[in-house]
């Protein structure tokens, strides 16, 4: 009798163990996850064919090309110079860009809503005023600066960092001056009240691109050089 109630014991602790494990087990075990598609994007109606943007790089050749060429060899005929047809970033830097911008506009408390691309051309010299190095002399290129707007027209801008620390947004006109504050000059010949018309901070007199943040994206990789057959 004594041996029953041993083997009884024993089984119903065996039992209890067997579903105590069983009960950790479930409990490790997580809900597996389903990670919603991705929605299908339509392109953009921006989009062109392979063929027009042929056709496009082809009438840059034959209207541009030779006469930038011709222009080039003559003020410095001892060497052929290379016109620059495409230039490119790799994918990782523009995606930093768009995150480096999109936070910096915040801080500005502004909204980015385009970005321009601005046909340039590198200085016949070795620097720049900073003493950057200049990779090819009198080669085009483009560089990329954001916009934002302010009443119904769009502005480039970069950032001025004030003492206390607030980011404040610099419009630019297109040929990248700094936006006159029609406002101001008439406050400073009357006297009277600035008018807030705008809904962009302005900024306090202050020397132009002081203590500033640019976000103007350059030095791309202009191509050629080096020429490809393939």
């Amino acid at each position: 009798m004594k041996n029953l109630k041993r083997i009884h014991a024993k089984l119903c602790l065996g039992i209890l163990v067997v579903f105590g494990l069983a009960s950790c087990e479930q409990k490790k075990e997580k809900t597996p996850v389903t990670e919603p598609e991705p929605m299908e994007i339509n392109a953009p109606k921006q989009i062109v064919s392979v063929e027009q943007a042929k056709t496009m790089y082809d009438a840059y050749g034959e209207r541009r090309v030779g006469l930038i060429e011709k222009y080039e060899n003559e003020l410095a005929p001892e060497k052929k110079f290379d016109v620059a047809r495409f230039g490119y970033y790799d994918y990782n830097t523009i995606k930093e860009y768009m995150t480096y911008i999109e936070q910096e506009a915040k801080k500005a408390n502004v909204e980015i809503s385009s970005l321009r691309f601005y046909f340039s051309n590198y200085p016949d010299k070795k620097t720049f005023e900073d003493g950057r190095e200049i990779k090819h002399p009198k080669q085009n290129s483009f560089f990329i600066i954001p916009a934002v707007k302010d009443n119904d027209r769009e502005y480039g801008f970069y950032i001025r960092e004030e003492d206390d620390g607030k980011n404040v947004p610099i419009l630019l006109t297109d040929n990248l001056e700094p936006k006159k504050d029609e406002a101001m000059d008439r406050m400073q010949q009357t006297g009277e009240s600035k008018s807030e018309a705008s809904f962009m901070p302005k900024a306090p007199p202050a020397p132009f691109y002081a203590k500033n943040k640019s976000l103007v994206l350059n030095e791309a990789n202009m191509v050629p050089p080096p020429y490809h057959e393939d």
